[in-house]
């Protein structure tokens, strides 16, 4: 099985940009994290594939980075997922015990997400972040993300999640295909390809559960036609949180709050919610971040 990694390709015959994302260790750690329940674990890992597929147009091995993040009234909540171009991504959920809706034999993700907000965030490196806000269209990952991607940064784009679960709700595989016209792309081309995802006999996720090389589903959604690989950027689960940012925060909450909490417990812990890493400060430790 290839190491998790998102991949860079061109289509010259249709005059396609192509995105792809193998994410299956990539999903398997980061709800490992947060023990997710099976819904919740389908739901994280769409948004995991999602975001790799944003972040792997941003400038290679650079400092940019793309926050996704789902707000619904679904009993999920919050969906937020971090990715930078160098590959290190992170990601949680508000609610990772939620249980599944189940609709003609499957879970039903709409459901849990309800009705809500996707936000996507870019650092490109300027001085503001650009952000974008956009209502769910219909709480599908994948095709809310390509609604985006269309409407708000007018590129027209289509966007396929696989992730397969195997009884027990551990990832057997996971990845994404994000399909993107260039200016002078004629409508037909991205017409022709939508048609040939519409017309998928085997769903990406259970191509990738058989160990399917994705460069092949790619290949026969563009008829089979030559591709050109530019580059690679292996993915893995990686937080941002440290002790020292950690006491940044504690340095930010109000000192009387800080006190109370102290003669409580004498310290101070926090998880961090992505990664879920505990940090513990003793009394003296809290004094010199107040003081120093």
């Amino acid at each position: 099985m290839m190491e998790d990694h998102v991949a860079r390709i061109i289509c010259e015959h249709y005059n396609l940009r192509i995105y792809t994302a193998l994410t299956v260790d990539l999903v398997r750690t980061i709800t490992g994290q947060h023990k997710t329940s099976p819904a919740a674990t389908l739901a994280l890992g769409r948004a995991i594939n999602a975001t790799a597929l944003l972040c792997a147009a941003l400038k290679p091995d650079s400092a940019q980075s793309v926050t996704l993040r789902i707000s619904g009234t679904g009993p999920i909540r919050e969906i937020h997922v971090q990715a930078d171009a160098k590959g290190n991504v992170r990601g949680y959920v508000s609610n990772p015990a939620v249980k599944p809706v189940v609709r003609n034999g499957a879970i039903d993700i709409p459901a849990i997400v309800g009705a809500g907000f996707l936000t996507v965030v870019k650092d490109l490196g300027l001085k503001e972040p650009y952000s974008s806000v956009i209502p769910l269209h219909t709480g599908e990952i994948a095709r809310d993300c390509a609604y985006y991607l269309t409407e708000s940064e007018q590129v027209p784009s289509a966007m396929i999640i696989g992730l397969a679960l195997e009884i027990d709700g551990n990832v057997a595989g996971s990845g994404g295909i994000l399909i993107q016209r260039f200016p002078d792309t004629p409508n037909t081309a991205l017409d022709r390809v939508e048609a040939n995802i519409a017309g998928m006999k085997t769903t990406l996720g259970e191509s990738l559960r058989r160990n399917e090389d994705i460069v092949s589903v790619v290949s026969r959604l563009m008829d089979d036609q030559p591709l050109s690989l530019l580059g690679t950027t292996p993915l893995r689960a990686a937080c941002r949180c440290d002790r020292q940012m950690i006491g940044e925060i504690i340095r930010g909450i109000d000192r009387g709050e800080i006190e109370e909490m102290l003669d409580k417990d004498h310290g101070i812990e926090l998880r961090c919610t992505f990664c879920t890493k505990n940090y513990r400060f003793s009394e003296p430790e809290i004094y010199a971040l107040l003081d120093g």
